[in-house]
């Protein structure tokens, strides 16, 4: 394995492993939302926004890695 396709397999690693940090990000914004009593409401609220972004961050970032990687690829 060169190198270069070492890259690409460690970008696409990477991309799956942040899309299942997504997924675990949603499912913790749906438990606190429908918890109850948990939480009060402003927390759960705030909760919820900041892994909303967060899950929308990580996203993002697996998303540049996977085009990453199919360029590393198509370079190798």
């Amino acid at each position: 394995m060169t190198p270069l396709e070492r890259a690409a397999y460690g970008l696409n690693w990477q991309a799956d492993h942040q899309r299942r940090v997504a997924v675990i990000c949603d499912a913790l914004t749906d438990y606190l939302s429908n918890k109850a009593g948990g939480p009060g409401g402003g927390d759960a609220d705030m909760c919820g926004g900041v892994v909303m972004f967060l899950s929308a961050y990580i996203r993002h970032g697996a998303d540049v890695a996977a085009e990453d990687a199919k360029h590393a690829e198509a370079g190798a």
